[in-house]
């Protein structure tokens, strides 16, 4: 399945058949193979289950059914949207169903739905089995005979202040305080007699900032000091991810009664999980209480949007990568579909640096089985793809192509050699406004890319993963950057962490790291900015210095001759402890320059090395095809291999290239094309 979004919210779409038409005999033409609807629980919709003629918005999906089918595409169907924006208030002309609305401090209705509402959860349930009914037969179907429904677009929970809405986040409250009002008054700066007496400006984070997308978020100052507004966010957005993981739950229950059978797909976020776009405030996770991890249980398949964009707003095809790691390990070896924008971003034109087959190829090289791409049409907030020019367009049809040839091909797991330690803490409870230059997502992004350059195949795995035994069969482990860690219960994660250096794990981490502490008794102290001698002399880059008084030293300060970097020895294995941030430093968008104290010597930052410090503390990896290229990433699945050249040039990879390679751009022999992807069967 490698899907496109097809909206008819505007015009030509909403109205003209010709324009329709034509349109969708170019998504067939540009290799797509499912059509995507936009029929989210709008009035008329409703209508048409009740056997009233079609509205124009139902009738043109009806239409564009009828067309899909002409051309042998099979649609599927968005047809859920609990965030309350399928109001649209400004381009559709009927009313949302929604069952039971969650209420503002007021007593105005919010617009978007109670989730934990058995009458809103009915809607929703009435609504896909009447998408069953009138269109079920042209759904796409998995090999299992599964209907695939995307039940649901950037899902926001809310509180509601009803009197039920109210008692029921205060009985929450309550019980994570362990009935004990006095701790909360202490924390919240408040004397409330009982949780009951408290009211929703004490409870919740400036309630009057609230309503379907939008909320209040403490400041900068409050997350430095931990005030009583931080705190009250904390608790308000945890709440909010329970209710979030218990709505799927109860849905599961719910869906899993309907006939046909459905297989859950739910479109999770759609401008990106981790890195979300700079400047773009209503989207991030921490706003949205969203761990696609915890939800992973009650779907059957984790899917949301992504775009080659990084934390730094700039196009980065390693930033696809990374969120297609996250994709593969939240699925915990299901096949999974990715997601891709398509069109011009609203951040910049993203695709005039990353092609779209370079974007697909890496989703491919991820381990996606299919593919949900947004979107042909929209206008509001992307799906400019029919507006995309012919060297766009060209690039598309290109890596669809390739993917739907190489895909059935793969049929084995993908090698597991590096984790990285999801920040879960930091993506739930830090507004991005708050992550300075998005430097704590590129550190993840920096340590992600160094292994990759060097040849090795990283996961991305959650706390939870870890803490279930998810570390067997993993040699190195990285812990980036994790502003909020002492926020998490970590207690059972860093018993796991622990036992996996012991029995022969290498671990990696940089300053402020709390895990490497608590399970290490790894002491730093911050230091003067300094640069530091390891072969070379180096530049380091970061937001903060530390050395380490115990250890080997590998690395030492110039001016001090204390550590920069550290080796302690655990059991059978080894914490690598790094005094700056050094994803962030091989991956940030500016270099430093030699201080002014160190005059006319020669020293370089970590990206002009010939050998970087992981480079010589892990090597390359053994088992790596081909000597590693940086920017070239190389994945295998067992005797299948999928190499991404990211590079803008051409590159040479020697007598690797079997007759049998199946290249996305044609290549001269022995060569990878820029921007371009190829695949090898190694035992053909």
């Amino acid at each position: 399945m490698i899907g496109v979004w097809f909206g008819n919210f505007f015009e030509p779409f909403y109205s003209d058949r010709a324009a329709v038409e034509r349109g969708i005999a170019e998504v067939a033409e540009l290799g797509f193979t499912s059509l995507n609807l936009d029929s989210k629980p709008w009035e008329d919709f409703f209508a048409r289950y009740r056997g009233e003629p079609a509205s124009q918005y139902v009738g043109m999906q009806e239409f564009m059914i009828q067309q899909a089918r002409s051309r042998g595409l099979d649609y599927t169907h968005l047809a859920l949207y609990l965030c309350g924006d399928n109001l649209y208030p400004t381009i559709r002309d009927v009313p949302p169903v929604r069952g039971e609305e969650a209420i503002l401090p007021d007593g105005k209705p919010m617009g978007t739905y109670k989730y934990w509402s058995p009458a809103a959860q009915k809607t929703m349930v009435d609504h896909v089995a009447g998408l069953l009914k009138l269109y079920g037969n042209g759904m796409f179907r998995r090999s299992d005979d599964r209907i695939v429904m995307q039940t649901m677009f950037d899902p926001i929970p809310k509180p509601s202040f009803d009197e039920e809405g109210r008692s029921r986040y205060l009985a929450w409250l309550e019980k994570r305080y362990s009935g004990d009002v006095t701790k909360l008054n202490e924390i919240y700066g408040i004397k409330a007699s009982t949780f009951y007496a408290l009211t929703p400006d004490q409870y919740w984070l400036r309630p009057k900032e609230l309503n379907w997308v939008e909320c209040a978020v403490p400041s900068a100052q409050d997350f430095e000091a931990r005030t009583a507004d931080f705190h009250r966010w904390i608790d308000n957005q945890t709440y909010l991810a329970s209710e979030m993981e218990s709505y799927f739950a109860t849905m599961k229950e719910k869906w899993r009664e309907l006939e046909p059978k459905l297989f859950i797909e739910p479109v999770l976020h759609q401008w990106g999980y981790f890195f979300n776009p700079p400047g773009q405030t209503i989207w991030p996770t921490a706003k949205r209480a969203l761990d696609v991890y915890r939800l992973a249980p009650h779907v059957d398949g984790v899917l949301y949007i992504t775009s080659p964009l990084n934390a730094e707003n700039r196009a980065d095809a390693m930033a696809v990568s990374v969120e297609g790691s996250i994709l593969r390990t939240a699925n915990q070896g299901r096949e999974f579909t990715a997601g891709l924008y398509l069109g011009r971003h609203v951040n910049g034109d993203i695709y005039s640096v990353v092609p779209p087959s370079e974007a697909i190829a890496t989703l491919v090289a991820s381990g996606a089985g299919a593919f949900h791409m947004y979107g042909y049409s929209g206008l509001d907030d992307g799906g400019v793809l029919f507006r995309m020019d012919g060297v766009f367009k060209e690039s598309l049809s290109t890596g669809n192509r390739w993917a739907k040839e190489v895909i059935p091909l793969i049929d084995e797991a993908r090698s597991k050699e590096v984790a990285i330690l999801f920040p879960r803490e930091m993506s739930l409870y830090e507004p991005l406004e708050h992550d300075v230059g998005g430097r704590h997502r590129m550190d993840l992004l920096g340590w992600y890319s160094q292994f990759v350059d060097l040849g090795w195949h990283v996961d991305i795995l959650h706390p939870d993963q870890v803490e279930a035994g998810g570390l067997a069969g993993y040699e190195t482990l990285v812990v980036s950057h994790n502003s909020l860690y002492d926020l998490g219960d970590n207690s059972r994660l860093e018993i796991a962490v622990k036992s996996f250096v012991e029995a022969g794990g290498t671990l990696f981490h940089g300053p402020k790291c709390a895990l490497a502490r608590r399970a290490f008794g790894i002491e730093e102290t911050t230091t003067a900015f300094d640069c530091f001698e390891m072969i070379e002399e180096v530049i380091p880059h970061g937001w903060s210095t530390v050395e380490f008084a115990k250890g080997n030293q590998i690395a030492r300060y110039l001016r001090s001759g204390r550590s920069a970097i550290a080796e302690t020895s655990h059991g059978a294995g080894r914490v690598i402890s790094f005094g700056f941030e050094y994803g962030y430093a091989y991956t940030r968008t500016t270099m430093p320059i030699v201080p002014p104290e160190y005059g006319k010597r020669e020293m370089h930052p970590i990206v002009l090395l010939k050998q970087t410090p992981v480079e010589l503390l892990a090597g390359a990896a053994p088992k790596a095809l081909f000597r590693p290229i940086k920017g070239v990433e190389c994945a295998r699945f067992g005797r299948h291999v999928v190499i991404v050249n990211h590079r803008s040039s051409p590159v040479n990879l020697g007598g690797i290239i079997k007759p049998r390679a199946i290249h996305q751009t044609p290549s001269a022999g022995g060569w990878l094309a820029a921007h371009s992807a190829l695949y090898l069967d190694i035992n053909s």
